[in-house]
């Protein structure tokens, strides 16, 4: 439609028009639409010249409505609207345009208008810039250059809102598919380890069963030598704790204790429970080759490697001239040197060392005097104190217990080492039916009473 074939009159509105204008200087190309409504087609096309030079597509409208839905398609940068306007008004119609593209800079242009009315444009229309008519060619032209950069601005950092808006969506996306496969790991990895504890009980059950065969077979021979090798066991444990051990070598010592005579089985009595000194030369001979008797039964079981070793040289002596190898300090294991303190106190004084039978004191003093010589001065060294320990008698807070007689909600009064050498439970330890199975398990196995300190009264029995 030709503007100027459209004759107006006073008393007429301006013919309805609307249109499009692309950029006119081919240099410049266009990067946005700028959207010009207003009444009056003569200030729709003095405005069109005034941008004729801008690098803008123009789209232009008397219609209200029809800015409407060219706002919604075209998305213009800018929209500049006259306040005055047959269906709505200016404010009305920026309103409808910031809910539809909330982007586009509004312009309201005006001839003369109320503090309120401008303040409705403000708060209601959202308006960016007030222009007053007649405006300044120049300064309009500024205005909506400036006003293409914020359009700019605001799309740019929607764009990098949203794009920030994808990354988190994926990264909660990852991090749910990373939770969940964790998850399933946890799983996967409880149920392994479900496994291994079970497998640990079952070889440690093993392990005790293995240990009391052989116990048993001692017992078969001779209460006394089983009986012996369980004082042995238990006081060269407690040497080892106060000698600082790790756990792993006070179980070795502990067992290699339980064990260390397993050699003697098949000797006559005689031979076993006379002083070495007193037997002739082949009974003699057959005792020096007990500990090799012994290693060469274990050697050959994986977990007794270290076992084997320690009983092998339990007999040999600090300076040497001990027996089967003749080792000599240091080079005898410590373990072993450990053993031989705790057997020789227990021979001692069951009269199966020396001619004569002797008490507990003289035989720690017997011990002390051949440090250095016959034993290891740093073990002779802790021996009075490990005495205390193993000779002690449950103290007036204490009781002393068996695995069956345990009962689930007691506090150990001491630390408690098992069967295997390695500690159960700790002192103030709160007996819980998980403990109370594992030392009646390890009581069955091994065949005898566990001695088991605890604090008197009982604490209350904890319901399962």
């Amino acid at each position: 439609m030709n503007l100027s074939d459209t004759p107006q009159t006073n008393d007429s509105p301006a013919p309805l028009i609307h249109g499009f204008t692309g950029v006119v200087n081919p240099n410049k190309p266009s990067r946005f639409k700028v959207l010009l409504v207003d009444q009056d087609s003569n200030t729709i096309n003095a405005l069109r010249k005034v941008f004729s030079l801008e690098p803008y597509d123009l789209l232009y409208t008397v219609n209200a409505r029809e800015a409407i839905s060219m706002a919604k398609r075209d998305k213009p940068a800018v929209i500049l609207c006259s306040l005055e306007l047959f269906e709505m008004s200016g404010v009305d119609l920026l309103q409808a345009v910031g809910e539809m593209a909330p982007h586009t800079c509004r312009v309201l242009m005006f001839n003369d208008a109320s503090a309120s009315t401008l303040t409705d444009a403000i708060n209601l229309g959202r308006v960016d810039y007030l222009i007053q008519k007649p405006w300044q060619d120049d300064a309009l032209r500024q205005t909506i250059s400036d006003l293409t950069q914020r359009f700019q601005k605001r799309v740019e950092d929607e764009q990098r809102q949203q794009l920030q808006a994808d990354h988190v969506y994926c990264l909660e996306q990852l991090q749910e598919e990373l939770q969940q496969k964790v998850s399933e790991r946890i799983e996967d990895i409880r149920q392994v380890n479900a496994l291994l504890d079970q497998s640990r009980k079952e070889i440690k059950l093993q392990y005790l069963s293995a240990i009391r065969v052989f116990c048993n077979f001692m017992e078969l021979r001779s209460p006394a030598l089983a009986a012996h090798s369980r004082r042995v066991a238990d006081l060269s444990r407690i040497i080892a704790q106060h000698m600082n051990l790790e756990e792993h070598e006070i179980q070795s010592v502990y067992i290699a204790g339980l064990l260390h005579d397993i050699g003697k089985i098949g000797l006559p009595d005689r031979t076993l429970f006379t002083p070495f000194a007193s037997l002739d030369g082949e009974a003699q001979s057959a005792l020096l080759r007990h500990p090799i008797r012994a290693q060469t039964v274990f050697m050959n079981l994986p977990d007794m490697a270290e076992i084997s070793t320690l009983i092998r040289h339990h007999h040999e002596r600090f300076d040497g001239q001990g027996f089967p190898d003749g080792l000599q300090a240091d080079a005898i294991p410590l373990g072993s040197r450990i053993i031989a303190v705790a057997e020789d106190f227990d021979e001692l004084q069951e009269g199966w060392l020396a001619q004569q039978q002797l008490n507990s004191k003289d035989a720690q003093q017997f011990i002390q005097a051949a440090a250095g010589r016959r034993y290891d001065p740093s073990v002779v060294r802790v021996l009075a104190k490990a005495l205390v320990e193993f000779a002690s008698v449950p103290m007036a807070h204490e009781t002393l217990v068996t695995a069956k007689n345990l009962t689930v909600g007691a506090v150990l009064a001491r630390d408690f080492v098992g069967p295997d050498g390695y500690p159960w439970g700790r002192k103030d330890d709160v007996v819980d039916s998980r403990m109370l199975h594992k030392f009646r398990d390890g009581e069955r196995v091994i065949g005898h009473p566990l001695k088991i300190y605890i604090l008197k009264p009982r604490a209350l029995k904890i319901q399962n």
